[in-house]
């Protein structure tokens, strides 16, 4: 089983960070043209993960629902 950890700065202010990007390296990297499975876990009590589609819009979105729930 392999594992990487990929450490991301978020700063103070409420944003979204795509990790599509190090999740593709780390399963090419890993997988040798076999099957597997991606596990993707946030150690942090204000941090969150969904599984959005980015763009049109729906970035904003996202927040602005996270802000009237929270």
């Amino acid at each position: 089983m392999k594992n990487a950890e990929i450490t991301v700065r978020t700063g103070s202010q409420p944003g979204i960070h795509d990790l599509t990007p190090a999740c593709e390296r780390f399963v090419a990297e890993a997988s040798n043209g076999g099957d597997g499975l991606l596990n993707v876990f946030v150690p942090h009590a204000t941090a969150g993960l969904v599984v959005i589609e980015l763009g049109a819009g729906s970035d904003a979105d996202l927040l602005a629902a996270l802000d009237r729930l929270l």
